[in-house]
């Protein structure tokens, strides 16, 4: 079945474009009942969800086309703009693909499809706000959050600056004030309630300030723990890996972290030139997975390999899929990855 998914998987990756255009061709089709707005939107649209199906199709796990959907359908019910031409491009994208994809890889397709359709019967759960102003350190982070986007990062970096010298412990900073703030922000940027220059203001102001709580509360002697820590390939979504890096900084470890995007081959480099215990890996969403696999094996190749972590939003759908990747563990938050990873060296 691992096979037959592989190669229904590399069908849909070398046929994405032809196939989003076969479904294009029938929403514009007489009885198609075509959606609103750009014909070349829709195009685009459609070929990026081939490529999400394929990621689903090669690892095997149905829910992780639904859970994009999932997205997408909160999105446009938040926007006021309803779900029905999702659901009509996603069924003509199943037409397209039914008659187009060979017959024999047809039943590796068909689950990930049946589940994402079947989900439209579902309602969109409506969105609720992350952060409570009752609770003081979430108080924080919403006076945090409101500086950034009132065009004032020096106020909100005051702010924290000011909780850490009255007694906030740093790590506290970033998983309860900084961390939290980024989600509640990238929210807003999902359901349209800020601007994508609002949302960078925030996640820019959030990369110096962590850069300065890290640079002042570091310990100056390293435990002798070596971390290298990268985005795989494809994936430009690294603060929260940063935030994780900074943690284990604090924790008196030595780390190299390589930043968005980097190439399953540089990362093996790095991992062997700073002699790594630890390499931790992100992937944010599904289609990033093939590269993260590629990553770990190249990195299997060092002799002696160092030991590897992994965590993003693309494990969400699947918790057990790093054993399918050929990591040595998985981490569900950033907090888990500190504990995690020390006791993947200690072991």
């Amino acid at each position: 079945m691992a096979s037959l998914n592989t190669a229904a998987a590399d069908v849909l990756e070398a046929s994405a474009v032809g196939y989003a255009a076969a479904a294009v061709a029938l929403l514009q089709s007489p009885g198609g009942a075509a959606p609103s707005g750009d014909v070349g939107a829709w195009k685009i649209h459609l070929l990026q969800r081939v490529l999400d199906l394929a990621a689903a199709v090669r690892v095997a796990e149905p829910g992780i086309f639904a859970r994009r959907m999932l997205w997408l359908r909160r999105a446009a019910v938040a926007r006021g703009a309803g779900d029905v031409d999702l659901r009509r491009a996603l069924l003509s994208l199943v037409a397209a693909l039914r008659r187009e994809v060979p017959g024999h890889l047809q039943d590796a397709i068909a689950p990930a499809l049946q589940l994402a359709v079947e989900s439209f019967d579902d309602e969109v759960p409506p969105r609720r706000m992350t952060l409570d102003a009752a609770k003081p350190l979430e108080r924080i982070a919403l006076r945090y959050l409101a500086a950034c986007l009132e065009g004032d990062p020096q106020r909100a970096t005051a702010l924290v600056l000011n909780e850490i010298r009255s007694g906030l412990a740093p790590a506290d900073a970033y998983m309860k004030v900084l961390l939290p703030a980024e989600c509640e922000v990238g929210h807003l940027w999902h359901v349209g309630d800020v601007s994508v220059a609002e949302e960078r203001v925030v996640s820019e102001t959030t990369r110096d300030l962590m850069a300065v709580i890290v640079a002042r509360h570091a310990p100056a002697v390293s435990s002798g723990r070596a971390l290298v820590a990268a985005a795989v390939a494809s994936n430009a979504h690294d603060i929260g890996l940063r935030a994780a890096v900074d943690l284990f900084r604090l924790g008196g470890w030595r780390c190299v972290f390589l930043g968005a995007s980097i190439p399953a081959d540089e990362v093996a480099r790095a991992a062997e030139m700073f002699a790594a215990d630890l390499v931790l890996l992100n992937a944010t969403l599904a289609t990033q997975l093939k590269p993260l696999g590629d990553a770990i094996r190249t990195i299997r190749a060092i002799a002696p390999a160092p030991r590897i972590l992994v965590g993003g939003l693309a494990f969400e759908e699947a918790p057990d899929l790093w054993k399918q990747l050929g990591a040595d563990a998985y981490a569900p938050t950033i907090v888990d990855a500190v504990a995690i990873g020390s006791r993947l060296v200690k072991d």
